[in-house]
């Protein structure tokens, strides 16, 4: 059970970074952070992400499980109003997205700086009323992911790589990492929007998996299936808008040793990949047929396919095997993520 929360309001005890604020006396630029309780309304945020195996994040039920690190910007700025606060799906009543205090298990508040107020940033005054807010999840990325960055007129980039995540077994110990970026907020939007401003947080890698049709029998089994030369590492950025993978390196083989076979399992498990378009590539299938005398195992049964893989979506790659080929269809299997 949880411990009876209090309320902590994080309260400014200098006059002087409230609104219309400058310099300090020795010439250094005050950045105010939160107002006090009652004289500007309370900061509120909710989380969401959009309709990952690895440990993979899928709807909004799974992102509850997560505590959720936000930054906060002065809009147009590289100057953070909040610095890596936690954002925590607290279920008591009421049952909200909260800001928390991770060591005491309590909750925290913010307030949005005053309407109008400006801070000195650099010695020239910026609106402190309106704020760029980045998220990510989980709080501690995972360490496959490069320290992440934000720049206003770029949104959040962070590099990744993946050169020990190229089987099944690899996977299992990844963790997604997934991002949101929220530019150009203010307590008016905050307001429009319910209440809480809506994070939603988006897959910046792509996902593919296989299965085998009823059509190939009863009699065939894949054992494994094999893809060369995947890109493993690369640098993402995210505006809000658009996800965008640029600098791509590396070359891996995919391996995914999993059994598919109608009357068992029909569907592989998800592998988690960086988005690219590689046009034609060529995939090997390991098969096993039993419906003769002697089961008789082919470890090159392959046929071209074409894989482009953008951020954000699930492939899936229906195999047909017969004795004669490899029949792969991808229509009308790629959906949202």
């Amino acid at each position: 059970m949880k411990k009876n929360k209090t309320y902590i309001g994080l309260i400014l005890l200098a006059a002087g970074l409230l609104a219309g604020c400058s310099g300090s006396e020795g010439g250094e630029d005050v950045v105010p952070q939160n107002t006090h309780a009652g004289q500007q309304a309370e900061l509120r945020l909710t989380a969401n992400n959009m309709p990952t195996r690895a440990t993979t994040i899928d709807n909004n039920t799974d992102l509850r499980g997560y505590n959720l690190k936000i930054d906060a910007y002065y809009h147009g700025t590289e100057t953070k109003f909040l610095d890596g606060k936690t954002l925590h799906y607290d279920s008591s009543e009421p049952a909200a997205w909260k800001f928390w205090n991770t060591s005491t298990d309590l909750q925290e508040h913010y307030y949005w700086p005053f309407d109008g107020s400006t801070v000195t940033i650099a010695g020239d005054p910026v609106v402190a009323s309106t704020l760029d807010f980045v998220g990510y999840c989980p709080y501690t990325k995972p360490a496959y992911i490069g320290a992440p960055t934000y720049n206003h007129s770029t949104g959040v980039r962070f590099t990744c790589d993946m050169s020990g995540y190229m089987t099944l077994a690899q996977q299992a110990s990844m963790q997604e990492f997934i991002v949101s970026v929220l530019p150009n907020q203010t307590l008016a939007t905050q307001t429009a929007a319910g209440g809480a401003l809506p994070m939603v947080f988006k897959h910046p890698f792509a996902l593919i998996k296989f299965t085998i049709t009823a059509a190939s029998g009863t009699h065939v089994q894949i054992n494994s299936i094999k893809l060369t030369g995947l890109k493993t590492g690369g640098t993402c950025t995210y505006d809000g808008t658009t996800m965008a993978w640029s600098g791509l390196t590396g070359s891996a083989d995919m391996t995914l040793t999993q059994t598919l076979k109608n009357g068992g399992t029909t569907e592989g498990t998800p592998f988690m990949v960086i988005p690219n378009n590689y046009g034609s590539k060529f995939l090997t299938v390991n098969a096993t047929w039993d419906d003769w005398s002697n089961p008789v195992t082919i470890s090159d049964y392959g046929t071209d396919v074409d894989f482009n893989w953008e951020a954000g979506r699930i492939y899936t790659y229906n195999l047909t095997l017969d004795k004669y080929g490899l029949i792969v269809d991808i229509a009308k299997y790629t959906e949202q993520w």
